[in-house]
This record gives C-alpha cells, structure tokens and sequence, in this order.
C-alpha cells in the first residue's frame, strides 16, 4: 500500500484497519492515548497467544516476563512535510486531532539496500 512517506512501507492490514468504518474510529482513537492503544494492543495479543490452544493444557509462566520500562512519550506529530490536509479522514463520527507538524525537509526513509 502506498505511504505518504517516501521509503516506508505501509502493511495492507494497517490500511484496511485505519479506514474501515468498523474499526476507523477506534483507530482513530489511539492517536495521543497511549494508554488506550497499550491496552488494546495488550488484550489482542493475550487472545492470539491461546489461538489455536486449549488453555487449559498450558502453562502460565508469564511471571517471568519483565515489566517494560515507563516511557516518557510525546504527543504525536505528522513527520515533516505532511498536514493535516493529507490525511484521508475515515471516522465519520470524530474529526482527526489536530497535530502539530515537525520542522524540517520533508520526512523519508532510507531505501532499503538489495540482497
């Protein structure tokens, strides 16, 4: 799927996602609620960990797992060289937030060496 930005590479599901008008409001969402999209992200994967198993066969040993660090994290921006004029607005019910716009020449991504 094209990216707005040069180099990237967007994932299909992620498109699809963003802008299906079953899920675009509630992706919509996780821009600067970091906490919500943790959560979110946290309940998807506990389900598909136990896809395909019985969980009662299994064995808990998430004890053993850390604790992730607390990150300091800041609001979100569009990278340098997008507005809000490019974004392709898909939740019918919310406006997109406002978003500042980083300085700089536009945003791109080193191409990807051959193999």
């Amino acid at each position: 799927v094209q990216s707005p930005l040069r180099g990237e590479i967007r994932l299909q599901s992620d498109h699809d996602l963003a802008r299906d008008s079953r899920t675009a409001c509630e992706w919509q969402s996780f821009v600067n609620n970091q906490a919500k999209l943790q959560s979110a992200f946290k309940a998807a994967f506990k389900k598909l960990s136990v896809l395909g198993h019985n969980i009662n066969n299994l064995i808990d040993c998430s004890e053993v797992i850390p604790e992730p660090p607390n990150v300091k994290v800041k609001p979100a921006t569009f990278p340098a060289g997008i507005t809000h004029a490019d974004v392709e607005q898909a939740c019918a019910t919310t406006p997109f937030p406002t978003l500042a716009t980083d300085p700089g020449p536009a945003t791109s991504v080193a191409p990807v060496p051959p193999s």
